[in-house]
């Protein structure tokens, strides 16, 4: 083949390219540009529920949200007209939303995909405010209508501050946060402590209320934490079913090794068992020493 005939080959097929190409573009330009003086077809809200289907904000007001912050309804919107970016923006300014994801699927409806934040605890400050307290620490208000059942926390003298909880400065905020993140993490001990509480004393312990039984659970600071559960664990299981679920009206958690019991009728005291005391406590040393 010439020279000649190589060289209009090549241009031939150049040109069916770049008309191919310019074709192309051409009706991804209109498709786009016909999706975009497009209405919203609706408005979908997805909102992904905390434990047993429970929300912190309602569909409702994430609708509200949206439109307050488009200054239009949004179903009756073209879809150039909103900044998906400001939007999820103003979303996620809510403190009840980790994160707010928007997008338009190709039949021109606006989904919005929200993950709500996930408190750990309630916390009822003295002077009658309350909020929530996420798995990272931050405070997550409590609004009408919603309500997300975690372990109440009371006698709180400490205010909020992100500080509080994230920070090594002592805090009793801080204390209680740590002891009920590692409750959160636990089933067993989720399903045993219902309240915390901070008594106002000159000592100021950290007293825990599990949702059966009367007995309220000395936990003291957020020292040995785990270490301190553990002895709980081994005592609910070994102890308990021995000595009655109804002995003790307070169980101290403050000392190594030991669980301290205080009887709820102290003339029944003489007939505990020595021996099956020293055995508890045997146990606990044993599991510490592991």
């Amino acid at each position: 083949m010439s020279d000649r005939k190589l060289n209009m080959k090549r241009v031939r097929d150049a040109m069916i390219w770049l008309t191919l190409i310019a074709g192309i573009s051409a009706l991804l330009f209109f498709s786009i540009m016909r999706k975009s003086n497009a209405e919203v077809k609706t408005l979908v809200v997805e909102i992904e529920k905390i434990n047993d289907g429970e929300q912190l904000i309602s569909e409702k007001e994430i609708k509200q949200i949206l439109q307050l912050a488009a200054g239009k309804t949004i179903t009756k919107a073209n879809i150039k007209s909103l900044n998906l970016r400001k939007l999820e923006a103003k979303l996620n300014k809510d403190k009840r939303i980790q994160r707010a994801d928007l997008y338009f699927d190709s039949k021109n409806r606006l989904h919005a995909h929200i993950i709500q934040k996930k408190p750990i605890i309630r916390v009822i400050e003295e002077e009658g405010g309350e909020y929530y307290l996420d798995e990272n620490g931050k405070q997550v208000p409590v609004t009408r209508g919603s309500a997300v059942r975690v372990p109440l926390v009371t006698g709180i003298r400490d205010t909020f501050s992100l500080v509080n909880t994230k920070s090594d400065r002592p805090s009793k905020l801080k204390q209680v946060f740590d002891i009920m993140k590692y409750v959160a993490k636990d089933p067993f001990l989720t399903a045993l402590i219902e309240q915390a509480h901070v008594e106002h004393d000159s000592i100021g312990d950290i007293v825990l209320i599990p949702k059966l039984g009367r007995e309220k659970l000395i936990f003291g600071d957020a020292s040995d934490i785990q270490a301190k559960f553990d002895n709980l664990k081994i005592f609910y299981r070994d102890g308990m079913p021995k000595l009655g679920w109804s002995r003790y009206k307070s169980l101290n958690l403050k000392y190594s090794h030991q669980v301290r019991g205080m009887l709820a009728n102290p003339e029944h005291a003489a007939k505990i068992k020595p021996i099956l005391r020293d055995t508890l406590t045997a146990q606990l040393i044993k599991k510490d020493n592991k």
